[in-house]
């Protein structure tokens, strides 16, 4: 998958049922591409940013829990295994955020 793609994925999946969490991960997006070239993966570390969040769509929400959801969303539509791996990966970011009271269990 490339970071085009992605970006398509996530727009057909985010842009009409959470238009602020669509804007949410093009400002993401637009980081990593500001970033992108002090990167090894350049081009990963941008489609990741389009997808992280991906397990917020409604259409795509299984377990209610937006890594796990996107990360089995995206294996069932071919992604990588590296791909998926960072997406469930934002677990450790909710987590950390939930440990620190700053969104709720």
């Amino acid at each position: 998958m490339r970071a085009g793609s992605a970006r398509d994925l996530a727009r057909r999946h985010l842009a009409g049922a959470l238009p602020r969490r669509w804007r949410h991960v093009q400002g993401v997006a637009r980081r990593a591409e500001a970033v992108a070239g002090h990167l090894g993966d350049a081009e990963g570390a941008v489609l990741v940013a389009w997808l992280h969040d991906v397990g917020y769509a409604p259409s795509l929400a299984v377990m209610g829990f937006h890594p796990l959801d996107g990360a089995v969303a995206l294996r069932e539509l071919g992604a990588g295994e590296r791909v998926c791996g960072l997406v469930l990966d934002d677990v450790q970011a909710a987590l950390e955020r939930r440990g620190r009271g700053e969104i709720e269990a």
